[in-house]
This record gives C-alpha cells, structure tokens and sequence, in this order.
C-alpha cells in the first residue's frame, strides 16, 4: 500500500485551496495520457515511449503537474516508479477520462453510422425474464434506431465497468462491503430464489424435499465471492448445513440449464428465471423451502456521469416498466 507523502514545499501563498485548485489547473491531455503509462509501466523511459515523447519531455510534464497540485504524485526508486496516494487518485481520474473518450468515440460511431444514440446496459441473470426485457421491449418501441448493449454477468463483476465507464447503467446488486458514493441507486424489491433440477430428477421421487437433502447432490452455482454465491453459502449456514462439496461454478445460465438437463445437478436461480425455462420444460423447480435472502436489485449509474437521451430515455422506459409490473401484482 502506497504511503502518504508530504507535499511538496511550496510557500503558503503559492498552496491551492481545494475549491479552486482545479480551476486554476490547466491539465494537459498529454499529462492525462502519462499518468495511465506510468502507472502501466511504472518507469518514465517506457512510459514516454508509449506516448510517443522524449524522455526530458515526460519528466517536464510530470513536472508541471506535481508542483501545480502541489503534492508528489510518484516516489522515485532506482528500480522504477511507485505511485503515492495523490499519484493513485490522479491515475484514477486519468483513466476515467481517456475512457470516457474512447465511449465518446463509440457513441459517436454509431451515430455515424445511423443509430440514434448508444446504451450500454449491464444485468444481473435474474433481472433479465422480467424487468430488463419488459423495459427493453418499451424503449425499443419507441426508441427503433438507438442501438443497444446487453452484458449479462454477476454484480461483482459488472460494477466495475459501471464505474470505469464501461456501461451506463447496471441492474444488479451491490457486492456486499461495497459502497461508492459516486452511485446513484435506485432499489427495486427483493426477489425470492428457488432450487432448480431437471424434470424426472430423483428428488421429485421424495415425499418431502428437506434441505439436508440437497447437500448430497452436485451444485451448480456462481462463482465464489459473488453476492449470489455468499448467500447460499448464508442459506446452508442458517440452516446448520455445511457447505456442498462437490460445486461447478458458472454464471453462465447457458451452461447451468444445459447441465440441468442432462444431469442429476441441481442449481440455485431466481424465481423468475426458473419459471421461464420451467415454462418450456426445460427445468423444474424442486419443492423445498430455501431460506435464502437474496439482497434487492437496484438500478444503479454514475452521480458525476452525465446521462446521454437515449440513456434517459431507457431509465424511463425501464422505471415505467417497474411501476406497471407493481400494479399488476
């Protein structure tokens, strides 16, 4: 972990006030590019060449922007360069803005090429059946030429993109310890999850299907350290059960189905999605009591990233689509 360096000692008349510190600062976009190289290579020769300048150029940038904040923003070894806590916020904001810029150019591809706007939508499997196709297919309705992204993976591991810049908006939950302030979330209810198997499974055979019962068999489940995964483990805890050894992990619900059809394997889902595919024989949903709380989805985007149109436009349809869906139940 990087240590907290003391600023650098500029006289108290030259020291920035936080509040105006960036508007005195004229960063440049070549000081933004060096910042991402020299936390990549981590050495200034290296990192100048990967964007294309000299040397005493480089150091003359990193220069430049270290004494207009005032504070060192990489501690100098002989075996190359380590960013400090100031160097890893700047990196940070760096990246945020040469990715911003690469989506810029993306979006700006596509309206090139006809599209009327650009969403980058990041789901959760469970929100998927219900939620995320309803809104998809009201904002299609009215929205033909906007094109659009689907990324279907785990919270913990669409977050990230979230927060790098990757996609607009995510449905999904919050890893837990996870917080950012830099998220607006919009919680929507919970979602009860059921034990899936294929039809004909023996444990259809039994009179009563008992938690117990199901430690025995082969699970399939979400890879370790997801939200999803930590609550079953939660869920055999609670009920005094030790954690099922034999596990084949996947977020895959390609995978997971295809498995359940042609194995005795059984798998934890949300309702929603076991009905779905129960709908078409594929599955069946095993009659036990899973006591399992499943944290709430939510809605959730950047506070400091200015939404395009179309990205309002598809929260509308998508909040319209929650509203009705409450109604109705």
């Amino acid at each position: 972990m990087a240590t907290i360096p003391k600023p650098l000692p500029l006289p108290d008349s030259q020291q920035p006030s936080p509040s105006s510190l960036f508007r005195r600062l004229r960063i440049k976009s070549r000081q933004v590019m060096l910042l991402d190289a020299l936390d990549e290579h981590r050495n200034l020769r290296r990192a100048s060449a990967a964007i294309h300048t000299t040397q005493p150029a480089a150091t003359a940038l990193l220069q430049q922007l270290e004494e207009g904040l005032g504070v060192m923003l990489f501690e100098r070894h002989s075996r190359g360069m380590e960013p400090t806590v100031y160097g890893e916020v700047m990196i940070r904001y760096a990246r945020s803005v040469l990715s911003d810029f690469e989506h810029a150019g993306s979006e700006m591809a596509a309206l090139a090429a006809g599209a009327a706007g650009l969403v980058r939508i990041g789901s959760v499997m469970g929100a998927v059946p219900t939620i995320l196709t309803h809104g998809l297919g009201r904002f299609k309705a009215g929205h033909p030429r906007v094109r659009v992204t689907v990324q279907v993976d785990t919270s913990d591991l669409l977050m990230p993109g979230l927060l790098r810049g990757d996609l607009d908006v995510v449905l999904g939950r919050l890893p837990d310890q996870f917080y950012d302030e830099d998220l607006e979330i919009e919680l929507l209810e919970g979602e009860p999850m059921s034990v899936v198997a294929r039809p004909g499974h023996p444990l259809f055979d039994r009179a009563a299907v008992k938690m117990g019962d199901l430690v025995k068999q082969t699970w399939i489940l979400h890879p370790s350290g997801s939200p999803m995964r930590r609550r079953v483990e939660q869920a055999l805890q609670e009920a005094s059960l030790a954690a099922p050894p034999d596990i084949m992990e996947t977020a895959s619900i390609l995978a997971t189905t295809s498995l359940l059809e042609r194995t005795d394997m059984i798998s934890v889902v949300p309702l929603d999605v076991a009905q779905h595919y129960a709908n078409y024989g594929m599955i069946a949903i095993v009659p036990v009591d899973l006591p399992i709380s499943m944290a709430k989805l939510g809605i959730i985007t950047r506070k400091k990233k200015d939404l395009s149109p179309a990205v309002r436009a598809f929260l509308q349809a998508l909040n319209e689509s929650v509203l009705e869906a409450r109604i109705a139940h």
